[in-house]
């Protein structure tokens, strides 16, 4: 991939691709990249651009839609993917279809304080689809190195790089080193990182699920569907990080709310979790189980991406305050003793 196209270039390339900047729809806030509203006819497109050979996301996200794609256009997939319009790897080009009358589950439930269990189960049942049918074709899948994460935090815990520890704060040095004295905790980091490397074990994984990344969209009649968005950290790994993942955003709104609207009572956080998982099971290959040892891992991926998530906070505070270190305190608990933590956080997940 050449350097960041200028807007000349990108025009030219965008041209080619058969479209122009829509410039009547102002284009969302930009996260890992730039985007850019087009249009070709009467049709939408959110082009998203890598700014530089530095930045893979693109790039990433646009091979795995391309594999994955397939899997949504089945009979009865539970599996919703945004649609690729064009994919321009050698300028850094993804173009998606437009999808209008959606909104994340992040402003759904704080807008409407609903948790339903049908869209809990909708959820699972399209993720335990995804693990399944990429276990069992994985040739279709696989990207060799494009699916590793080599920035995994998970790891820096465990075996902290020179370069990332020059680049950590005061409270961020503190804050790892907390973690590090604590030895359940480290083992419990440990049994996810070799969990990793267990290549049999292993599916094709969103890896970053998050409530921002699933879109809930109305439909005319009949329940709203969730869209899966934002591919760029998708990698081959341990099924349970991603419902870990997902889960720690509703475990927040338990243990540690920052706002009123994201309150979650821990019996509507059971319910909710019992129906992700119940969903995720129904979609999983024969055989599969939500036994003991899984649940322990869904609850350890949990932890981690809560210190994760605790982490962020030093980045870019500068500072860890009494929420922050609740939440340290009690991610440090599912690592280190998460047999404690199933019955609490979805209960019976087998009735």
């Amino acid at each position: 991939m050449r350097a960041p196209l200028t807007d000349d270039e990108l025009d030219t390339r965008l041209g080619a691709l058969g479209l122009s900047r829509d410039t009547s729809i102002s284009s969302p806030p930009p996260s890992k990249n730039r985007t850019v509203v087009c249009k070709a006819g009467k049709k939408r497109f959110l082009v998203k651009i890598a700014d530089g050979p530095g930045n893979v996301g693109v790039l990433r996200e646009g091979s795995v839609l391309e594999r994955v794609g397939p899997l949504s256009a089945m009979p009865k997939s539970p599996l919703e993917l945004p649609h690729v319009h064009a994919f321009d790897p050698a300028h850094g080009l993804l173009a998606l279809d437009w999808i209008s009358n959606g909104e994340t589950l992040h402003h759904y439930h704080r807008r409407s304080q609903e948790y339903p269990g049908p869209l809990a189960r909708q959820v699972g049942n399209a993720l335990g689809f995804l693990h399944r049918m990429s276990r069992e074709g994985r040739s279709r899948y696989a990207l060799a190195d494009a699916f590793r994460d080599e920035s995994d935090l998970l790891e820096c815990f465990l075996r902290m790089r020179p370069d990332f520890y020059s680049r950590l704060s005061h409270v961020g040095i503190d804050f790892f080193a907390q973690v590090q004295a604590d030895g359940p905790a480290m083992q419990g980091l440990q049994a996810l990182s070799d969990q990793q490397l267990r290549e049999g074990d292993s599916a094709l994984l969103h890896g970053d699920l998050r409530q921002a990344n699933l879109l809930r969209v109305a439909r005319p009649r009949g329940q709203p569907h969730i869209v899966f968005l934002d591919w760029e950290l998708s990698f081959w790994g341990d099924p349970a990080r991603d419902l870990g993942s997902l889960l720690c955003d509703y475990v927040l709104g338990w243990l540690a709310p920052e706002h009123r609207s994201e309150v979650l009572a821990r019996q509507t956080l059971e319910g909710f979790a019992r129906e992700l998982l119940a969903g995720y099971a129904q979609a999983r290959e024969a055989g599969f189980a939500l036994d003991v040892g899984f649940q322990h891992r869904v609850v350890r991926w949990v932890g981690a991406a809560l210190l994760i998530s605790v982490y962020g906070i030093s980045h870019y505070e500068q500072v860890l305050d009494a929420r922050a270190l609740g939440v340290a305190r009690h991610a440090l608990d599912m690592l280190g003793k998460p047999a404690d933590w199933p019955s609490v956080l979805w209960g019976d997940s087998q009735r």
